[in-house]
């Protein structure tokens, strides 16, 4: 093997490793967090909502998001989906708030609202937010998800 062919492939494999090394530095999963929906224009039938979402990444090194799948679950009932895409870099140790529309999953709305209508009215309503997130050259999607309650009554007032 010729020395300049050497060089080429100790280079090449210092590159690969070094590109290892850098994913063995997202430590910590980012987390996700809804942080409000409301109700934008639609052109069709169905309403389209806006979600308010915060991304953290408690990690060394910065996400670039090329994109994101999420969608929102209520009461265990597929709602709310959607996708986005060109998304700005969350910072190393920062976070970055993105506001993403969905729309609804009328077969998830209708067996959501059978269910509300044969169970007693309670003061809150489960949520499930998950988010996939293209970090691009991280090779990896991150999956990441957040639980929480509505209240209804903030519901109802707006």
């Amino acid at each position: 093997m010729t020395p300049s062919r050497r060089f080429f492939l100790a280079a090449a494999a210092a590159l690969i490793l070094s590109g290892c090394a850098a994913l063995g530095t997202i430590v910590e999963q980012p987390s996700v967090s809804l942080e409000s929906v409301r109700v934008v224009p639609s052109q069709g039938m169905a309403p389209r909502f806006a979600f308010g979402l915060r991304v953290v990444n408690p990690n060394p090194v910065a996400l670039p998001l090329k994109g994101m799948s999420y969608t929102m679950d209520l009461e265990g009932h597929r709602l709310l989906t959607g996708v986005a895409r060109d998304l700005e870099t969350v910072p190393a140790y920062g976070e970055s708030r993105f506001e993403v529309e969905a729309g609804v999953d009328l077969l998830g709305g209708l067996r959501l609202f059978n269910d509300l209508l044969q169970q007693s009215q309670g003061d809150t309503l489960d949520y499930t937010v998950r988010a996939r997130l293209d970090a691009g050259g991280l090779g990896r999607a991150l999956t990441v998800e957040d639980r929480g309650e509505l209240a209804v009554s903030a519901l109802r007032a707006r």
